[in-house]
């Protein structure tokens, strides 16, 4: 982990937490605008039927594609998708049918999403410092 990614927590209500990481150098304008929104709290669903990815939808932060912007998602990627306006959280390695903007990593706790049901409240916040 670099010391410019970002530590953030991502609470699935009554299901735990996902520990990840925003990656600023990846798409640094989405991310930012992302990081600036936090802490988000809104109903997160899988996509119609399938349990491919977690999608976070109605962020408010529509930034178009960045210069590395990839349609090729690897499990794990968190990923802004500009058409529709939502964070997705990938469960599978996939290719998408158009590109989306990587923000960042899901580091573990992957498999708790399945847990998840649709309109589940997520919460995205930042990771509290430790005190040393």
């Amino acid at each position: 982990m670099s010391q410019a990614d970002i530590p953030v927590n991502i609470q699935l209500f009554g299901v735990g937490i996902l520990k990840s990481i925003i990656i600023r150098h990846i798409a640094p304008l989405t991310a930012d605008a992302v990081l600036d929104k936090l802490p988000l709290i809104l109903r997160g669903r899988f996509s119609f039927g399938s349990q491919k990815y977690w999608t976070i939808p109605g962020i408010e932060i529509y930034k178009g594609l960045n210069q590395s912007a990839n349609n090729q998602l690897i499990k794990g990627d968190i990923v802004y998708n500009p058409k529709t306006d939502e964070l997705i959280i990938i469960l599978e390695d996939q290719i998408f049918p158009h590109k989306v903007n990587k923000i960042g990593e899901v580091l573990n706790n992957i498999e708790l999403v399945q847990k998840a049901r649709n309109g589940l409240n997520t919460k995205i916040s930042k990771e509290k410092k430790k005190i040393k």
